[in-house]
């Protein structure tokens, strides 16, 4: 395996996210899946990491329904030979206390040996969650490694919300070193919240956490459909590039919208001295997307100057 994902963070990332497979499937399907993720990891020479998040839906009340696999479990199930580092997410809000979440990081450190965690808030900014905020849970990680080196700490970013950049430069003062986009179309409002993000961690002295910035491949309207109930932004004129093939393979349009976003979005954080280090987490969302992605994953490596191994290949 790889270093550490810690030592990738300043070298432009990359990252393959995988959805796990849902709670009732079968054996024969998690094994499916389970080789898929491994050939496309050894397909990829540039990957850094495989991302896994925590899928859930809330009620009316906040309450979770998990209907997929366990990201732990999940990763156990890919095995310790897997070649990449694996990110483990977990939703923080619906822990049961703040003393819950200690015991289930040192099990994670510890007896899963896992190092690299993305701690995500709940959903709803009306429902009072049982447990702790992204901030206190920052803080229970930081203290939990214990200034350990081959950790790293990630939280996600919405960059549609109000006084987002606030939220981004308190959880980088609480140990953030990395934040995952929400999935991206347009370059706005993203472009907006890393030049100020940027200029903020510079007027205080603070080193800005790497952005990783999340494509998915669409190829349906109904995969539109999907991301944007799961809050992607796409305007009329980005749904109608998504959907002319104009001669081109199925899904090639979202690959070359998030080229062109990768480059938007570069430029913009480029503006801050020092610039705002940028990754990329690469979405398969749905499973009909998977050779998509791994397609897109790929190509990014040139959409970055080139595919020379980078510090930490070796």
């Amino acid at each position: 395996m790889r270093g550490p994902f810690r030592n990738r963070l300043g070298s432009t990332p990359i990252v393959f996210e995988v959805v796990p497979p849902g709670r009732r499937a079968s054996d024969k399907a998690v094994n499916t899946l389970v080789r898929r993720v491994q050939d496309a990891v050894r397909s990829l020479p540039h990957l850094d990491a495989v991302n896994v998040p925590e899928v859930l839906d809330e009620n009316h009340a906040g309450q979770p329904f998990y209907r997929n696999m366990d990201p732990q479990e999940f990763v156990e199930r890919l095995g310790p030979d897997l070649g990449v580092e694996p990110i483990v997410n977990k939703v923080v809000a619906h822990v049961s206390s703040v003393a819950a979440l200690r015991r289930w990081l040192r099990e994670s450190l510890g007896e899963h040996d896992l190092r690299t965690f993305v701690l995500v808030g709940g959903t709803n900014s009306r429902v009072r969650y049982p447990g702790p905020s992204v901030i206190e849970a920052n803080q229970a990680f930081r203290a939990a490694v214990k200034n350990r080196e081959d950790t790293a700490l990630g939280n996600i970013t919405i960059p549609e919300r109000d006084h987002e950049v606030d939220r981004l430069v308190e959880k980088t003062r609480a140990g953030c070193q990395f934040f995952t986009t929400q999935v991206l179309f347009e370059a706005e409002p993203m472009a907006t919240v890393l030049r100020a993000y940027g200029k903020r961690c510079a007027s205080e002295g603070l080193p800005p956490a790497t952005i990783l910035l999340s494509f998915a491949p669409v190829s349906d309207y109904q995969d539109i459909e999907f991301l944007v109930w799961l809050g992607a932004t796409v305007t009329p004129k980005t749904e109608e590039t998504l959907l002319t093939a104009n001669g081109r393979p199925i899904g090639r349009a979202s690959i070359d919208v998030a080229r062109t976003l990768w480059s938007h979005l570069q430029a913009a954080a480029r503006l801050s001295r020092p610039p705002v280090p940028l990754g990329v987490n690469i979405e398969e969302v749905s499973v009909h997307n998977f050779d998509l992605a791994v397609g897109m994953a790929r190509e990014f490596p040139t959409w970055i100057g080139g595919s020379s191994a980078r510090a930490g290949d070796v």
